[in-house]
């Protein structure tokens, strides 16, 4: 009977870290916002107010949906390019040349 062999997680990288925390800040922008919005609906604060809070919250979830997307996005492509140059027996690019 073989053991398996423990599986280590991934290494997470600086632009994965990044983007991981830029979709929380998306999803704390995006429910922030719905609250203010929400908050001057019901009258415990008044709608001119909740409204400018609520669309500067929402634009920080924006940019957040933003950056998260772009930072996991360009993790998924950098890994899927070194995989399908490992299956095409292709050299890895010099990372740079001075």
């Amino acid at each position: 009977m073989t053991v398996p062999a423990i599986q280590t997680p991934p290494k997470t990288t600086r632009t994965r870290l990044i983007g991981f925390v830029a979709m929380g800040v998306c999803a704390i922008g995006y429910v922030g916002g719905g609250l203010a919005l929400l908050a001057g609906k019901t009258d415990q604060i008044d709608m001119t107010h909740a409204a400018i809070a609520g669309a500067a919250l929402l634009l920080i979830g924006e940019i957040g949906l933003w950056v998260g997307a772009a930072c996991l996005g360009l993790t998924l492509f950098k890994k899927r390019k070194a995989m399908l140059n490992r299956l095409l027996g292709r050299r890895a690019a010099a990372a740079s040349e001075v």
